[in-house]
């Protein structure tokens, strides 16, 4: 049996713990959702692979040790919290817009907006210092020591197919005809709670602790 096998209880409390955190309702599930039913199916998976990009990012930078460095480092994570929740209010606002312009106001193609979904969901989960010390913890937690390379290879490539299945799964219930009927009906108001739900996830990011 190859090494790596050896340590599937670890690789399997390493899986649980990612998905019963991803389950957790956040921003990232917000913006998943939030573009599925407004705008489309394409532009929630291009969302999909940037928060999926910004997992991979924040687990291999713990792997390497520099999250923990941004743990420890005061300032550093201070300026990082703070310009995470500065960006979700920011996205909040720019939701709660819609509730003022008209509908047609943001009908502009080409390839920034192509790429304004992935951006999104890259930057939403990328400028969460949260999720540096969420993977510290759960590294502590679920990696043994000795633990072979092939075993970190096998723990990245889990969590980014666990992302994208999870919230893959999200695009394409929101992305759904009942949900985008519902979106059709009710799209200001839609906006106005995703927008509030951000500029919430931002205060909370901006008082919170560590």
């Amino acid at each position: 049996m190859l090494p790596v096998f050896e340590f599937w209880p670890a690789l399997t409390a390493l899986a649980v713990l990612h998905l019963l955190a991803a389950m957790v309702p956040g921003p990232n599930t917000v913006v998943v959702s939030h573009l599925a039913a407004a705008q489309s199916r394409g532009a929630a998976f291009r969302a999909v692979a940037g928060v999926a990009t910004a997992t991979g990012t924040w687990v291999v930078v713990t792997l390497s040790g520099v999250a923990v460095v941004l743990h420890q480092a005061e300032g550093m994570f201070w300026l990082m919290r703070i310009a995470g929740a500065l960006y979700l209010f920011y996205t909040g606002l720019r939701l709660l817009s819609a509730l003022v312009r008209s509908s047609g106001a943001d009908g502009a193609a080409g390839p920034a907006a192509v790429l304004a979904p992935y951006r999104l969901g890259l930057l939403t989960n990328l400028l969460n210092p949260k999720s540096g010390v969420f993977w510290v913890s759960v590294f502590a937690v679920a990696v043994p020591t000795g633990a072979p390379t092939g075993f970190y290879v096998a723990a990245v490539a889990l969590i980014l197919v666990q992302t994208c299945l999870w919230y893959g799964l999200v695009a394409l219930v929101f992305a759904s005809g009942p949900a985008r009927r519902l979106y059709r009906r009710a799209a200001k108001w839609l906006e106005g709670v995703a927008g509030l739900a951000m500029i919430g996830f931002g205060i909370k990011l901006a008082v919170a602790g560590r």
